[in-house]
């Protein structure tokens, strides 16, 4: 991926080498729920502790670009459903269908009686920032490869909170269409630890459109401990045709705590940096 850091002029470009895309091989299948025999929606793909991966489409189907000489494990995940890791000796006998077993449901229907609430914010609501964090297919022909990219921060509520709007700003987007899912962690050493969300949560823009994102959550009941945990928005799907010099933007400040955390796809080393981007949720905190 092409990413930038913008502040009226360019301070940091980081890039793949064009020859380095070119030595890949092209795999192409499905992934399908174990149970059920349907497509998993936006399953994620991606080689544990590289820059490797991919997201699958509506129906399932992926297309994953992977080096010749791979002898790393492929790891499929999607959320609600048990991680399947698949071995380099499966790939190399040709297995392309992968399967994953849904995690079992917390029972409903247990009413937690609530105290005094009032209205807060829990993230950063500033439209300007001190740079422009971005990502796109800037410099390729291809673009799939670059879904499944997350940036994100940490967030620390005070008290008990509940979810009611998640909010991200757009900058600038020169795409016909962007989805990004709302990913919850842990916090653990300092970075995301362990998925807590059971229900996938999308977020979609069209027609180019800028400003802010907004999904409503109220439907989910997703409430938060007084304890640090980190939001995402993580890549899913963007349009195919004539992916060259696509790109979008998030706002992003300047920070003396480490508190904004980014990886190339959904099994990739997380970074960490001292800076916040413009996503918060509009909350009732207790």
């Amino acid at each position: 991926m092409i990413r930038r850091l913008l502040s009226g002029l360019v301070l940091v470009i980081c890039s793949i080498p064009l020859s380095v895309q070119a030595q890949t091989k092209l795999l192409e299948g499905q992934v399908l729920n174990d149970q059920t025999g349907e497509p998993v929606p936006f399953a994620t793909l991606g080689v544990p502790g590289r820059s490797i991966g991919t997201v699958a489409d509506e129906q399932g189907r992926y297309l994953l670009r992977l080096p010749p000489d791979l002898r790393d494990t492929l790891v499929v995940t999607s959320v609600g459903f048990s991680r399947t890791a698949v071995p380099p000796a499966a790939l190399a006998q040709g297995q392309r269908v992968f399967r994953l077993h849904p995690r079992e449901q917390a029972l409903g229907g247990v009413v937690v009686q609530r105290r005094p609430v009032h209205a807060a914010q829990l993230g950063q609501s500033r439209t300007k920032a001190d740079v422009l964090w971005m990502g796109g297919s800037s410099g390729k022909e291809t673009v799939d490869d670059e879904w499944g990219w997350e940036l994100g921060t940490v967030l620390r509520p005070l008290r008990r909170t509940y979810l009611e709007e998640f909010h991200v700003y757009l900058a600038d987007n020169n795409y016909q269409q962007l989805r990004f899912r709302l990913n919850l962690y842990t916090l653990e050493n300092g970075r995301p630890g362990k998925p807590l969300l059971r229900q996938d949560i999308q977020l979609t823009s069209t027609a180019r459109q800028r400003g802010w994102l907004t999904v409503d959550l109220r439907p989910y009941d997703l409430q938060l401990d007084a304890q640090p945990v980190v939001a995402t928005i993580q890549w899913l799907q963007s349009e195919k045709q004539d992916p060259w010099d696509k790109y979008f933007s998030i706002p992003v400040t300047r920070q003396h705590k480490q508190v904004m955390v980014e990886r190339e796809n959904s099994e990739a080393i997380w970074s960490i940096h001292a800076m916040q981007p413009s996503l918060y949720f509009t909350v009732l905190t207790e």
